[in-house]
């Protein structure tokens, strides 16, 4: 693989470009590469908790390194004024990550200026790329303005802080980690914050916003703020995504019933981490996949390894660093192929460790574990060129312990992934799902080795090594 290669292929050029062709990447954007010297006061790289120095310039510099994975939409971090120290009891930290948010009309002067925000976005657009902002809606910094405006009081809940995680009330009105709960019942808190994110989508020219904590806010809220947000910005297909950071599926569920379109898929999260890097069984896979009914649309999840809130995959997987970023692999082919939309975050791709934040948020390493940079661009660009891997519906055609299966599978279009969780070689007759296109007799490859196989009495006869896996196309 040339990892000097940018692809500028056109994904589904026949059709109108779907969310479901995109791969998102979210590079945090302190954390992500130094771009503009200028900007680096109070920059301290020996503290976890202060800003690293990396910029909009940063992520602008590496645009042709962001392509060259296959990403195709760019999800940027906060960009709002952040605190430069925020003070919650005994923890002391800046607001590098952008989610302590202190000033909603400003931009962080540590990453850029407005307009350096601006042509970040534009060069994105200009290349192909769409752009997905990031938006703070449940709380604010520690040391926010309001909090100290005796007028702006009931603007909060003032309930002081969660106690318990199974109390929705608690999970809704009280503050997450210290920090103020907005009271977005209040009308004036929700149309001041309906106006600031329709600003920011109108004044970027963003095609979508992630919507941050949304499990401690009310549905209520999102059911009348999402619709309300689209028409303010005259833009009835705004992508919107919804952070909602719970295992259960029907918990996940209710929240894209509420009307937010997109929803990380979170429980496959937790059961990729566990089948993937800690020898789960792939009964876990199937178990998942049946809970799909109870989502709005399973097609518009948006799938992840990692994120900025969970310590990284090769940190919390089984065995030596070689054998983790083959975990790792497998665990990209299945995100690569499974119905949704892939999202990467910075550094996975070159197989960064991290342990809990802010370990899980170290300066990006964009050098380390070349082959498995080079395996997520060998998938990117496999996804790229088949239709049924980004569209196709989802059908499971085998499951043991150690070996999965299942179809995508589009009018006269297939393609079949064969996972091997298991640390030894297995060899499995697979029997094509009811109406599959693919004939008695058809060859079919593996897409990643070149491997040719036979359908041979309505059965795929494969063999694979430990740890590994095949994309099966015609």
């Amino acid at each position: 693989m040339n990892l000097n290669f940018v692809s500028h292929r056109p994904i589904a050029s026949a059709q109108v470009r779907d969310w479901r062709d995109e791969v998102m990447y979210f590079p945090l954007t302190d954390r992500y590469h130094d771009g503009d010297p200028a900007n680096n006061d109070s920059v301290n790289l020996g503290d976890p908790l202060a800003f690293h120095g990396g910029d909009f310039a940063g992520i602008r510099e590496k645009l042709d390194y962001i392509q060259e994975t296959g990403a195709t939409t760019l999800w940027l971090a906060p960009i709002q004024d952040n605190t430069n120290l925020g003070v919650i009891g005994d923890y002391k930290s800046a607001g590098y990550h952008g989610y302590w948010i202190r000033d909603h009309y400003g931009v962080e002067e540590h990453q850029g200026s407005l307009a350096e925000v601006k042509e970040l976005v534009h060069e994105a657009k200009e290349r192909g790329m769409r752009v997905v902002l990031d938006t703070v809606l449940n709380h604010v910094a520690p040391n926010h303005p309001w909090t100290q405006d005796p007028a702006k009081k009931s603007w909060f809940h003032n309930q002081g802080g969660i106690d318990d995680y199974n109390d929705q009330r608690q999970v809704e009105q009280r503050d997450l980690g210290g920090l103020p709960d907005l009271n977005q019942e209040n009308p004036e808190v929700y149309n001041y914050l309906l106006e600031n994110t329709a600003h920011w989508v109108t004044e970027l020219g963003v095609d979508g916003v992630r919507l941050d904590a949304v499990k401690h806010v009310s549905k209520d809220f999102w059911s009348k703020f999402v619709p309300d947000l689209k028409n303010k910005v005259h833009d009835p297909d705004l992508f919107v995504l919804g952070e909602v950071l719970h295992g259960d599926v029907g918990y996940v569920a209710d929240y894209q019933r509420a009307g937010i379109d997109h929803i990380f898929d979170i429980p496959m999260y937790y059961s990729m981490r566990d089948v993937f890097g800690n020898d789960g069984s792939c009964k876990e896979l199937a178990r998942r996949f049946a809970d799909d009914h109870k989502y709005a649309d399973p097609n518009k999840l948006v799938t992840l390894i990692d994120n900025h809130d969970f310590p990284r995959f090769m940190s919390t997987s089984a065995g030596d660093q070689t054998q983790r970023a083959q975990r790792l692999e497998l665990a990209m082919t299945f995100l690569m192929t499974m119905r949704g939309t892939p999202s990467l975050y910075y550094g996975t791709e070159t197989a960064m460790e991290g342990g809990n934040d802010p370990d899980n948020r170290r300066m990006m390493d964009f050098d380390s574990h070349p082959q498995v940079r080079a395996h997520f661009q060998q998938l990117s660009e496999i996804r790229a060129g088949n239709e049924a891997l980004r569209r196709g519906q989802q059908l499971e055609m085998w499951v043991d312990d150690k070996l999965y299966a299942f179809a995508r599978r589009l009018p006269g279009q297939e393609a079949i992934t064969v996972i091997n969780n298991g640390s030894e070689s297995s060899q499995r007759q697979i029997p094509l799902r009811e109406g599959s296109p693919l004939q008695e007799g058809q060859k079919i490859k593996d897409a990643l080795s070149g491997r040719e196989f036979t359908v041979k009495n309505g059965k795929v006869d494969v063999e694979l090594p430990p740890r590994s896996a095949l994309i099966l196309v015609p």
